[in-house]
């Protein structure tokens, strides 16, 4: 279409006269409503911005009909806080009092509420789910002073006397959103370039799911106060953290667990599952079980009143039980789910209505699985255990791992049959007994060893034939038959086939690989074999039976390694709350090893009962089968030589000074047979007695102490407090700190003297006394003088450093919670204190000392066995021990890299280990493709050498010698400085100086290895840097080679010298030989000479005889005294010679030295300028 010229200038003119008139409107004025509207106040807004932008504007209009404030703001709401103010800006009005007024207030928003969420720039204000809302308000100047006290809590609209409605702002989809640039204004190049790669990238949050598996590998509960311990978080995802918020006092919940019951409670009620707020009191849920087998539910109401309702269950026992708790606003519903032996399904729903809602926090305190030191747990196991935070209809918990937790049913069902079985058996030997011999027959006692059975037949034929080897055993322990049968002589019979069993795996062939043992089914064999007799033992409640299968079937001893039967007999032995099984479980879940799950909550729940345990143990003294654990290494030969026992010099030369009144031997005698160190027998009395003597003289404040000790407790001696008190208070006075605190410990529970008590812990405890902190901590748990738990804590903790066994299961159970305000949760770190007093646990002590003795007594195999059964326990020195014995017995390397590869993972490992572990990776260089094994062989020796071992050091100066690089982190441990850092010769230098200081210290040969490599390198170093220059290079080798020139020259002259002298010596035994004829005829042999002599004696005879010629003997006199005269010359010139020769070779071998001596004086005085 066609536009004329003429209306585009209308309409330009027409615009133009529109815009000038916007610009003259008059001023806005107040509504005309006649209702007094100017004595009202109001604020309101025109315009807003509909869209959340980086910069807007709003209209605001706003009436005061006196001098006031107005303000606007911007809030954020977002799952995890409300109301949190990003933008506010206000200003006062003065004038033109009465009538409206309207404001264009800028809006600057922050980065974080208008851009899109970026990764690498996260800010904690970041959260997707947000609402952004707009307000505005105004206040009297005339209540500023109010206004101000809710500014300080950012409320100014609170306060005011006008406000808007909220008006909601729509925000854009974060992937939507403009991209947000750095924060920073230079920012480094990595930075950058990573901002800009996920610049366009859409980010995902992580996958969350309500849905929790709380147990995924079974769990021991033994009956007693210790159990796992979960703690939740919030939700990272804003819609589930909602969700999870309102659902706190409306909950909807659910939790699947499945139980395995061995018995039910020896109490009342026993716990299952339990919620433990931060107040330490009982949530939402408490899972009971009775001692009639029912299941009680205790929930808190929104009232903050617990309940609870039983549901009649009778539960039975030796099967897997499913048991799924819902709880759904005001109703709790119970399903319990299991199996019969013959199969058939039972099911039970219960349900119960507390009409009123639930109050379920789970992020507020911690869920336990078991026991707890509120309420004991049962006797039994914990399978699978899956909670649902939110909710669900349809719970999905299936059991497993499934072919394990069978066969451990079926390992239980076994050992009743065994029991039965042995019960039966001997309940017919006792009737036989008691019929046939009231008074003892030996004879008869015969028969029944040896002879067939004549009693009445009380089994069935298949029982009796099945388990005939092992009765046929039975009987042949004649003291437990004879005796009363019940559990003490059924726990004694099972330590006896252990030891039985033991025996036998000793004695067992070597094939080449491992020690193979004769491990066959029970009914096929005239005789038990040791797997078979380790399994009655275990049922007959020896424990280590069990763990000592378990060790069988986990490493491979003569069987193929079968995980799945080791997991069975590990959980198997934990079951009857075995020491040293429970400290092995600890240990594989700690690590997470050989199939068993790492999970640092499942192993502090053994750690901390085997630690318990120990401090009950510890006060049982008198305890024959309890003994220190020494950490005695058999390659150490060392150490080997303290455990001789009582026929060692060192203990008898103890025990003579002893006897002669030295007072520091008598206390060593005592601690020795105290404690049953050093290979001596424990002798409680005997310590008593040497105490007692070293205390009597009253000059040692630690003698004094001990022995009142003794008397306090009745140790060794009868309990006599009167004369204990005294000897204390003496020791106290000499200055023993231990002596403040046990007299702190006597007023406190028997003279109930709390501030008097509370005086000496406070002394003892600033001399040192570690018992003084832990008495102090609980001082502040029961409010002496007040109640303060956090001191308690960390009392509690600077006890544990110093190895206080109380202290630390205190200072565990703080960090295992992390409910204490101040004390973060940290499992790992109660994990590793707990072990380590775990291992001072007495019987392990015992179980290490009889490994340790039957190795002394040369039955290495017996020593392997015990060791390796030890090592699975944890106990570094046993794993040291049993990789030893592998490559002492010659086994396959897999047998002794596996023990010295769990040692080396301990807290403490010793360089032994470190060392083998290191050798191992330099010689599997070119088999470890997957690792770097030179950076594995450096780790090794540096920790090593970290650990005392100088030939750690010296290995590791062999390897960076070689060429290998080695990463920074190892020259940071081994102290190497910065500026030596940039040459390997310098870096072998500084270690092999340490390595050679190291070596000086622990007392080593003054040539070792160090010291001659130290020696050879620095002559290398010095050579290099007097060689650095072509000139120095020059004068060097110059030296050199007239040094060679000259001792060269000198071996040659001395050749040729004794080349010549042969030569001169004939000469001269010509001249001797000249009665033989001529001046060159070869020398006369003495039967010649002697026959010469008999001739000329008897020509002489001839000549002296009537027919001589004078004349002619007188011309022959003649001719010999010429030819005497002629030759004596000759010797004579040649002599002349000879000494002339001599002399210049003298001459010549003096200066050829003298030039050496230079030489080598200048080339020494060089290296040694370099050197020094």
């Amino acid at each position: 279409m066609k536009v004329s010229p003429s209306f585009c200038l209308f309409i330009s003119f027409t615009t133009l006269i529109s815009l000038v008139a916007c610009e003259l409107l008059p001023p806005i004025t107040r509504p005309q409503t006649g209702y007094g509207e100017e004595d009202r106040y109001f604020v309101q807004f025109d315009s807003v911005p509909e869209v959340v932008a980086r910069n807007s504007t709003a209209r605001v209009r706003y009436q005061c009909p006196k001098a006031c404030r107005v303000g606007l703001e911007v809030v954020l709401t977002t799952p995890h806080k409300t109301e949190q103010l990003v933008f506010r800006r206000t200003w006062t009005s003065v004038k033109n009092l009465g009538n409206p007024r309207v404001r264009m207030v800028p809006v600057k928003l922050p980065p974080f509420v208008v851009h899109k969420q970026n990764h690498h720039f996260h800010t904690r204000f970041s959260d997707a789910n947000k609402e952004v809302v707009i307000r505005a308000w105004l206040a009297d100047i005339g209540t500023q002073d109010a206004t101000e006290s809710h500014a300080k809590d950012g409320e100014y609209h609170h306060g005011s006397l006008a406000h808007t409605f909220k008006l909601l702002l729509r925000t854009v989809l974060p992937v939507d959103g403009p991209a947000q640039a750095p924060a920073t204004c230079s920012t480094s190049w990595g930075t950058e370039l990573l901002w800009q790669l996920a610049e366009g990238r859409i980010q995902q949050c992580p996958y969350e799911t309500d849905a929790v598996d709380l147990m995924e590998f079974p769990m021991v509960s033994t009956g007693e106060h210790y159990g796992v311990i979960r703690v939740f978080q919030p939700f990272v995802n804003g819609e589930l953290e909602t969700a999870r918020y309102h659902n706190v006092e409306h909950p909807r919940m659910a939790i699947s667990v499945w139980i395995y019951l061995l018995n039910w409670c020896s109490g009342m009620r026993c716990a299952i599952m339990k919620h433990v707020d931060e107040l330490n009191s009982f949530g939402t849920p408490l899972i009971m079980l009775t001692n009639a087998g029912n299941i009680v539910i205790q929930v808190r109401l929104g009232s903050r009143v617990e309940k609870a309702f039983t549901a009649y269950t009778s539960l039975p026992i030796l099967t897997w039980i499913r048991l799924d708790c819902y709880v759904e606003y005001t109703q709790v519903k119970l399903q319990v789910n299991y199996k019969t032996v013959s199969e058939a399904m039972v099911s039970a729903v219960h349900v119960y209505d507390f009409e009123e809602d639930i109050l379920c926090n789970d992020t507020s305190g911690y869920l336990v699985i078991g026991g707890s030191r509120f309420m004991t747990g049962f006797f039994g196991y914990v399978g699978p255990v899956r909670y649902y935070r939110l909710g669900t209809t349809e719970v999905i918990n299936p059991l497993h791992p499934a072919k394990t937790l069978k066969e451990l049913d079926k390992a239980h069902w076994e050992c009743e049959e065994v029991r039965l079985v042995i019960d039966e058996f001997m309940d017919g030997l006792v009737v036989h007994r008691d019929a046939l011999d009231v008074c003892y027959s030996y004879y008869a006692a015969q028969m029944r060893r040896y002879g067939q059975m004549t009693c009445a037949q009380v089994l069935e034929w298949d029982s009796h034939r099945k388990y005939w080897p092992a009765l046929k055993l039975i009987v042949t322990q004649e003291d437990i038959v004879s005796g009363e049968w019940g559990s003490v002589a059924a726990l004694a019979l099972g330590s006896r086939l252990f030891e039985e069993a033991v025996g036998r795996m000793a004695q067992g062939e070597d094939s080449g690989s491992q020690p193979q043992l004769q491990l066959q089914p029970l009914q096929l064999r005239p005789e038990l074999s040791p797997l078979a007799l380790l399994k009655v033992s275990s049922c007959l409640g020896h424990h280590q039976a069990a763990l000592l299968l378990a060790t069988v079937h986990l490493a491979g001893f003569g069987v193929p390694v079968d995980l799945q039967q080791g997991h069975v007999y590990s959980l198997f032995g934990a079951s009857g709350d075995d020491r040293l099984a429970l400290l092995h479980l600890g240990y594989k879940h700690m690590y997470g090893l050989e199939g068993f799950a790492q999970d640092p909550a499942l192993a502090y729940s053994y750690y901390v009962n085997i630690a318990k345990q120990t401090s009950v143990d510890r006060d049982r003294v008198d305890d024959a089968q309890q003994y220190a654990t020494e950490h005695i290494h058999i390659s150490d030969e060392g150490e080997l030589e303290t455990q001789m026992g009582e026929t060692d010099d060192v203990i008898q030369y103890i025990t003579f000074q002893a006897e002669r009144g030295d007072i520091e031997a008598q206390k060593h005698l005592a601690k020795v047979l105290f404690w049953g160190l050093n290979g001596v027998p424990k002798d409680v009395g005997g310590a008593a007695r040497w105490f007692a003597q070293s205390a009597m003289q009253m000059t040692d404040a630690k003698a004094v102490y001990d022995y009142s000790i003794l008397l306090l407790k009745g140790h060794g001696v009868k309990k006599n407090i009167t004369l204990g008190l005294q000897l204390m208070e003496e020791a106290a006075a000499m200055g023993s700190d231990e002596a403040l605190n046990g007299l702190g410990w006597y007023y406190s529970t028997v003279a109930k003297d709390h501030e008097t008590a509370l005086r000496y812990f406070r002394l003892a405890a600033q001399s040192g006394s570690g018992d003084a902190v832990f008495n102090m901590g609980v001082y502040y748990l029961q409010g002496h003088p007040i109640r303060n738990e956090t001191a308690a804590f960390e009392c509690f903790l600077n006890s544990s450093y110093g190895g206080h066994v109380d202290g630390t299961i205190e200072a565990a159970n703080y960090l295992s919670t992390g409910t204490l305000p101040g004390v973060t949760r940290d499992l790992e770190k109660a994990v590793m204190l707990l072990k380590r007093i775990s291992e001072q646990n007495g019987h392990l002590g015992y179980a290490n000392r009889k490994a340790l003795q039957a190795y002394l007594q040369g039955s290495r195999r017996e020593a392997l066995v015990r060791h390796a059964m030890l090592a699975e326990t944890g106990l570094e020195v046993a794993q040291s021990n049993a990789g030893h014995l592998c490559e002492e017995l010659n086994h396959s390397s897999a047998c002794q890299w596996r023990y010295y590869k769990h040692s080396i993972s301990n807290y403490a490992p010793h360089h032994s280990g470190l060392l083998k572990m290191g050798d191992w990776y330099v010689q599997n260089l070119d088999s470890l493709t997957d690792v770097d094994s030179t950076q594995l062989a450096m780790e090794m020796y540096s920790r090593a050498a970290l650990a005392g071992s100088p030939q750690g050091i010296y290995n590791l100066a062999v390897l960076i010698e070689e060429g290998q690089d080695i990463p920074p982190s190892i020259l940071d441990r081994m102290g190497v400085p910065a500026e030596r850092r940039f040459e390997n010769g310098a870096i072998v230098m500084h270690l092999l100086q340490r390595c050679v200081e190291l070596g000086e210290e622990q007392e080593e040969e003054a040539l070792s290895p160090c010291a001659l490599s130290l020696l050879r390198v620095s002559v290398q170093m010095a050579w290099r840097d007097l060689t650095h220059t072509p000139l120095h290079l020059t004068l060097a080798y110059g030296m050199l080679g007239g040094l060679l020139i000259a001792v060269a020259y000198v071996i040659g002259q001395i050749v040729l010298g004794h080349a010549s002298l042969p030569a001169l010596r004939r000469g001269d035994g010509g001249g001797d030989g000249t009665f033989a004829g001529s001046g060159d005829a070869a020398p006369v042999r003495p039967a010649d000479r002697q026959q010469s002599t008999a001739m000329d004696g008897a020509s002489q005879r001839e000549m002296g005889s009537p027919r001589a010629d004078p004349s002619r003997e007188a011309m022959q006199a003649g001719a010999a005294r010429l030819r005497l005269r002629q030759g004596g010359r000759g010797r004579e010139r040649e002599q002349g010679l000879h000494h002339e020769g001599e002399r210049a070779l003298g001459e010549a071998i003096d200066m050829a030295v003298t030039v050496a001596g230079v030489c080598l004086c200048a080339l020494s005085t060089m290296l040694l300028s370099h050197l020094l």
